[in-house]
């Protein structure tokens, strides 16, 4: 089995007409690589069926995806099938803009903190359904058609939506693409940032509850509360991304991988791996190179 190379990086096209980019793609199928860009995209499929890739997500999508990506996190769309067999086009509409496409002080501004905050939570990738998907949905269509303020208008409608909208949901895993939440507070990014560092070795919660400055049962409680998980189980989905990386991005053994990404054993490596994915090592592997 060939393995892909690392992800790619993709320049945009940039315009000196307009401060970020509407594409409209048809094509007999989605074939770009495994890539990423500095660029925010929030992609709308109107046509096709495949399996989408982003960070370490794997799922399949349908007409009325519609998925926004962060900053350099890495990502594809791909038809396992010739969708020729069905004579059907695939196509998508994709916005792609800059955190600072508004300039580098505007969304430091106090009344675009919840637009601050749907793009520092997209760097994991957020997948939007029902009603919030339908509405979003409609403004994007018109979009490659709008010139001037109008289309400046409509992507920060848009992005109202986003941030207002409670039918989403949260695509790759915190140890795949690693940040620290600048919004969340000073305890939980200290907590952060050692599990990040200490991920591949064994942890003492104890040193985590130290560090916090807490008792370890307040700390369990405290970070329960905060992250809507356990610190056990924020650990495992750590180190679960760390060897989703290394499973996509290299031709080690899967028994090297679970050792390097902390397990003590590749039977709970297997089951943790199944438990946040949905199948094995081997068969996450087979899919994403499967393409």
């Amino acid at each position: 089995m060939q393995l892909p190379a690392k992800a790619e990086f993709e320049l945009i096209p940039k315009s000196e007409l307009h401060s970020f980019a509407v594409r409209e793609f048809t094509l007999p199928g989605f074939k770009v690589p495994w890539h990423f860009h500095p660029e925010c995209e929030l992609t709308l499929i109107l046509q096709s069926r495949g399996r989408r890739f982003v960070g370490d997500s794997l799922e399949e999508f349908a007409p009325g995806d519609l998925v926004l990506i962060g900053s350099n996190l890495p990502h594809y769309w791909r038809n396992p099938e010739p969708e020729k067999a069905t004579r059907k086009q695939s196509k998508a509409i994709v916005v792609q803009f800059r955190e600072e496409c508004f300039g580098v002080d505007f969304l430091g501004l106090p009344e675009l903190t919840g637009i601050r905050n749907l793009l520092l939570n997209a760097r994991r990738g957020l997948q939007f359904a029902g009603k919030t998907r339908d509405a979003v949905a409609t403004i994007m269509s018109r979009l490659p058609h709008r010139k001037g303020f109008d289309r400046l208008l409509a992507l920060l409608n848009i992005f109202k939506l986003l941030q207002e909208s409670p039918e989403v949901r949260v695509l790759s895993s915190p140890g795949f693409s690693p940040l620290l939440d600048e919004f969340a507070s000073e305890r939980i990014n200290r907590a952060y940032k050692f599990i990040f560092e200490h991920f591949a070795a064994p942890i003492r919660h104890e040193e985590i509850a130290r560090g916090a400055g807490m008792s370890l049962s307040a700390f369990g409680h405290y970070f329960k509360r905060v992250t809507g998980r356990t610190l056990t189980d924020f650990i495992n989905d750590v180190r679960v991304g760390h060897a989703s990386r290394l499973l996509i991005e290299t031709d080690q053994p899967v028994s090297k991988i679970a050792y390097a990404s902390g397990f003590e054993s590749l039977s709970n490596f297997n089951h943790r791996f199944r438990k946040l994915t949905g199948i094995n090592p081997k068969e996450y592997r087979h899919k994403h190179h499967a393409g």
